[in-house]
């Protein structure tokens, strides 16, 4: 059965990883925002990597083996010796908030557990994540991705809200 994996590749190798993976027919994401970068004689809107390193591959864990022989890759993540494998939802949450081009940013994680959320309303309907502050009526609200330690934020504003726990 498929399920999403994290794959950790040689730095500033995202893109090209990506290219051999879709080569080789697997599935893949590469999460990747747009930033204007201006140097002394232009500006231009390019594609950043969001998270420095990593791609994600949806693959049968039998077929790691043949991810791991292509050029600059490293390894697939595991806890307690196992792949550590990624639910859908986390991925397609880390899809729309990224499409949705808000300001995101991403940091390595050691926070308090906060709030489960999800979004009812608004661009991020059926997104679920954690809640890390609150002032002011806005939010910051992060994505977690358990397998890697790591998690996008987002500042949000707190109408369009539940908490996810509730609604179990």
């Amino acid at each position: 059965m498929k399920q999403w994996f994290a794959l950790l590749v040689q730095p500033r190798k995202e893109k090209v990883v990506e290219k051999e993976l879709l080569k080789n027919g697997f599935e893949n994401y590469l999460p990747c925002k747009k930033e204007l970068h201006q140097w002394s004689d232009r500006r231009k809107l390019v594609s950043v990597v969001v998270i420095p390193s990593y791609i994600f591959v949806r693959i049968d864990p039998k077929e790691m083996y043949n991810v791991l022989i292509l050029p600059h890759t490293v390894r697939f993540i595991f806890f307690e010796k196992k792949p550590a494998p990624i639910p859908d939802v986390q991925i397609q949450s880390l899809r729309i908030l990224l499409e949705s081009q808000e300001k995101v940013f991403v940091q390595d994680r050691n926070f308090a557990v906060g709030d489960k959320i999800r979004f009812v309303h608004g661009k991020f309907t059926g997104v679920e994540g954690i809640i890390l502050e609150e002032s002011n009526n806005k939010r910051k609200f992060i994505i977690r991705l358990d397998s890697i330690g790591m998690d996008l934020v987002a500042n949000i504003s707190a109408e369009d809200l539940v908490n996810a726990e509730k609604l179990e």
